[in-house]
């Protein structure tokens, strides 16, 4: 997703968010609310607009992952790489199988196979790909290791964004869990790449 786009969502949802708060304090007289509505957080069927962006997104986000993890499973030059390779590759089917699951259930659109995501900031670019092809040993590892760090920030990046302007409890939780994962994942890899 171009970096306008980005911003235009996130301001999209920020109106959406200030403007649905302004109706309801003046439609309701104030009363306790539950834990998790004060929290921000619907209970777990509610969801928002931006619970459906998120689980799209990352859903193309997760599958651009297993796209660039693939190779490295079979052509990794160390076992940190195939490793982290075969730990991708079945966390995000897992991830992706969830995420698929709540937007049905919302009757919401589930992104196409084809749709690479290569036009999304900070996602590996099909020459990225493509010049993986052509390494090999450590050659291969140093070059994917940078192009998944790049890849894993922007999906920290998403997941901040949909915890903050999540009501889907699920997804929030999910969102929370993958920016300490892939937080972790980028430090471990920069440590590896030092």
């Amino acid at each position: 997703m171009p970096q306008q786009r980005i911003v235009a969502v996130l301001a999209v949802l920020g109106f959406q968010l200030v403007a649905g708060c302004s109706a309801v304090s003046q439609a309701q007289p104030a009363q306790p609310a539950p834990p998790a509505a004060a929290a921000g957080v619907a209970a777990e069927g509610g969801h928002a607009e931006s619970d459906v962006t998120f689980s799209q997104e990352m859903i193309v986000h997760h599958r651009m992952t297993i796209m660039l993890a693939e190779p490295a499973v079979e052509r990794g030059g160390s076992a940190y790489v195939r490793d982290l390779a075969r730990e991708l590759i079945d966390g995000e089917k897992k991830d992706i199988t969830q995420m698929t699951s709540w937007l049905r259930s919302w009757k919401a659109e589930v992104p196409e196979e084809s749709h690479a995501g290569h036009d999304m900031a900070g996602m590996a670019s099909a020459k990225d790909v493509e010049e993986l092809k052509g390494l090999s040993g450590s050659a291969f590892d140093r070059a994917w290791l940078k192009a998944l760090a790049d890849h894993l920030e922007a999906g920290v990046k998403m997941s901040e964004v949909a915890q903050a302007m999540g009501k889907h409890a699920p997804t929030v939780k999910l969102a929370r869990r993958l920016v300490e994962e892939q937080r972790e994942q980028v430090a471990a890899i920069k440590e590896h790449l030092a």
